[in-house]
């Protein structure tokens, strides 16, 4: 039997606002700092765990993912991604994650991406509340990571 492997995916809590600044260049408010460790609550609740985490390199992303693990009092490895930014192409990002060698994989990143590669994994439609907001953190699994082929497991949503 193949292994399950185990797909958490995180949105960057809440961010500055879009200005006259490079969007890559936004910091997280304290509002996102909070919705964060948030989510990181869940994490510890939920006993989840994971190998590696891939981080956009996006400003917002790097503190999520930093703010994230001194909460959970982990030492993962962080690996900065630049193919899970906004606008991430989730065929690729597929293919790539079935290459890693790890069984439970974070990625800390943004929307449209984020919502849209959960879309793309799970094998029946997501439910009607469903929403990647900020900070949101959604987990599936599968054998493999490809169009269809996960189960949605649950998301959380700090509110």
């Amino acid at each position: 039997m193949t292994k399950r492997k185990r797909l958490f995916i995180l949105r960057h809590g809440n961010a500055q606002p879009y200005g006259y600044d490079r969007d890559e260049m936004r910091e997280l408010t304290e509002l996102g700092v909070a919705e964060v460790k948030m989510a990181a609550r869940t994490l510890k609740a939920k006993s989840e765990v994971f190998d590696v985490v891939y981080v956009s390199p996006y400003v917002r992303a790097q503190q999520t993912a930093k703010i994230l693990l001194a909460d959970l009092d982990v030492s993962a490895e962080v690996i900065t991604c630049p193919f899970i930014t906004p606008n991430g192409k989730y065929m690729d990002v597929a293919l790539w994650l079935n290459e890693q060698p790890y069984d439970s994989i974070l990625l800390v990143t943004h929307q449209p991406f984020a919502h849209q590669f959960v879309d793309f994994l799970v094998d029946e439609p997501l439910p009607v509340s469903f929403a990647m907001t900020t900070a949101t953190l959604a987990a599936v699994e599968g054998e493999l990571f490809a169009a269809a082929c996960c189960q949605f497991r649950w998301s959380e949503s700090p509110s």
